[in-house]
């Protein structure tokens, strides 16, 4: 991936990094007069743009096995996405392999794909690793990122801090910005606050954007706010997973009765299996009910038809 010295791909590039895809979509329709080069970025992040919207299929369907490596670990992270479970063991064996090979071992997208797949598996040692060179400032992104998700806000710090000596205004500097203030709570997350309407001022609301201002008024419990700008997020896309778990979050705290939280929930289970979220959620509903039959069963207890517990022979 190119820097983000202002070029034919600036425009683009930065839309999909503030999560508006489909107008990253409609700029790279609109770049043609490109060199053979810029053109492979330019369909790497439209491709992007379709995983962040979902269409893993059209992604699938139109990268061909003998493109060129960028997108065809684009298409590797839509296969994942599409059905993590059914093509874990064959996706982190092909990026074992790229990640190797001396063709596409120094590939920045094979290594950002590479430490997305592994972050989402749980394979912490794997992500890091494929971002030890940092070689672009979306890899120092997911970097911080990832050193955010597992409390190491310090070593956050000193990627943001990468981010400002090659650009402090970048999009990517303010998100990383944003993201630490988040973490560190408190006050601070109302400069995230700011960082995100400041955004959203310059370049148009986003999902990215509604959900990470939504997050930052919740921790200052504005959850009027909040449920204001997580309500716009799903007018833009219905079944934007953030914002429904933002808003389960967001209805909770508000006091919300348990069908709307429900409907939410059902929402986002219906929408989004697969989501590391619902996995995670299913697993513990699934967890509690074996521990309380377990309990029933020792106690000699059972359900009636009105869904009383009574001893079981009464």
């Amino acid at each position: 991936m190119a820097s983000t010295d202002p070029d034919e791909l600036y425009t683009l590039r930065n839309l999909f990094w503030l999560g508006s895809f489909q107008q990253a979509i409609n700029e790279g329709g609109r770049l043609n007069r490109l060199s053979d080069e810029l053109k492979i970025e330019r369909d790497e992040f439209v491709y992007r743009s379709y995983v962040g919207q979902g269409q893993y299929a059209l992604v699938i369907s139109e990268v061909d096995d003998d493109a060129p490596v960028n997108l065809r670990a684009v298409k590797l992270l839509a296969e994942y996405l599409e059905n993590p479970a059914g093509t874990r063991d064959g996706v982190v064996e092909t990026l074992g392999t790229w990640l190797t090979e001396k063709e596409t071992r120094e590939n920045s997208t094979v290594q950002l794909v590479a430490a997305i797949i592994y972050q989402r598996e749980d394979l912490q040692k794997e992500a890091f690793t494929a971002l030890k060179k940092q070689s672009t400032m979306e890899q120092t992104a997911l970097w911080a990122q990832m050193c955010l998700q597992i409390n190491r806000c310090d070593l956050a710090e000193q990627s943001f801090k990468k981010l400002e000596a090659v650009d402090e205004d970048a999009t990517l500097t303010q998100l990383v910005g944003a993201w630490i203030n988040l973490h560190k709570g408190g006050d601070n997350t109302k400069e995230a606050a700011y960082t995100y309407e400041e955004l959203i001022d310059k370049f148009g609301s986003s999902l990215t954007l509604l959900n990470g201002l939504a997050v930052a008024k919740m921790h200052q419990k504005d959850y009027d706010e909040a449920q204001k700008r997580l309500q716009e997020a799903l007018g833009k896309k219905s079944d934007d997973a953030d914002a429904l778990i933002n808003l389960i979050t967001c209805s909770a705290h508000m006091g919300k009765d348990d069908k709307e939280i429900n409907r939410y929930q059902q929402l986002l289970y219906g929408a989004h299996p697969n989501h590391p979220y619902v996995v995670n959620m299913k697993a513990k509903e699934a967890e509690f009910d074996r521990l309380a039959a377990e309990y029933l069963e020792k106690e000699g207890l059972e359900e009636d038809a009105e869904g009383n517990l009574v001893k079981v022979g009464n």
